[in-house]
């Protein structure tokens, strides 16, 4: 595979008293052959160790699957495995119960694979080094937030039963018994690009209350799905019908 490298020369003159300004620009291309190029043994021997060190830590096995665990929309195995797995660990992380958990779907980027689910898998699906933050929210504003995400970003919750009607939500039951009531408050779990306005989130500034957690939402997954492991059972993908639609 050829790679190139630009290099740019810029013909600089000295105006009286404006400063530097461009007058010329000219390019060469430099082919640069990766098969062909030497490779440097000092430098090979240097990054040795660490080479070794990351590929044992991203070919750990966590734990397997019995078939591939696949996001979709409304609702897919994927979608539910790590929604469950941020409100157990962000629970477990914030020291006391936690309403419900989010995850955008756009930023889950692959799947995980039937059999072995090592780090690097899990890697694959959140490559991105998003922090655990918990808001409360008022009835009304989590309301506001499950139609925003409903409404063409993708509903990926965790803690839920929901049903839509017209991408807007009709229904809202908590797993832990709560109805959505417009006056009280919830906890969401939620990583803080969302929570920063991402997504065009910019509401979600005016919280109740935002607490941010010193947990990385994949190391979350990680532990979670390493747990999972330690039972020595498999991972069966499965859904609930958390999210529905009328």
């Amino acid at each position: 595979m050829k790679k190139y490298i630009l290099i740019l020369t810029l013909a600089i003159l000295s105006a009286c008293k404006s400063g530097y300004h461009l007058t010329n620009r000219t390019a060469n291309r430099i082919g640069v052959d990766s098969l062909a190029a030497t490779s440097d043994p000092s430098l090979n021997s240097f990054l040795q160790p660490y080479r070794q060190k990351l590929d044992q830590t991203m070919n750990e096995v966590l734990a397997t699957s019995t078939a591939p665990i696949e996001k979709k929309l409304p609702e897919g195995p994927l979608n539910d495995l790590l929604t469950d797995a941020l409100l157990q660990q962000a629970s477990q992380r914030y020291g006391k119960p936690i309403d419900c958990s989010h995850l955008n779907y756009g930023g889950i980027r692959d799947n995980l694979p039937k059999g072995a689910i090592t780090t690097g898998s899990v890697f694959g699906v959140m490559p991105f080094d998003n922090q655990l933050v918990v808001l409360t929210l008022t009835g009304d504003m989590l309301r506001q937030f499950l139609n925003h995400f409903a409404d063409g970003h993708g509903l990926v919750m965790g803690g839920v039963k929901i049903t839509l009607h017209d991408k807007q939500v009709q229904s809202v039951t908590f797993t832990n018994g709560r109805t959505l009531q417009p006056n009280e408050i919830y906890t969401v779990a939620l990583s803080d690009y969302i929570a920063n306005g991402g997504d065009n989130t910019d509401f979600l500034k005016k919280a109740v209350k935002r607490e941010d957690i010193s947990y990385l939402i994949r190391d979350a997954l990680i532990d979670y799905v390493r747990q999972r492991g330690k039972t020595g059972q498999p991972i069966t993908p499965t859904t609930d019908g958390r999210i529905s639609i009328e």
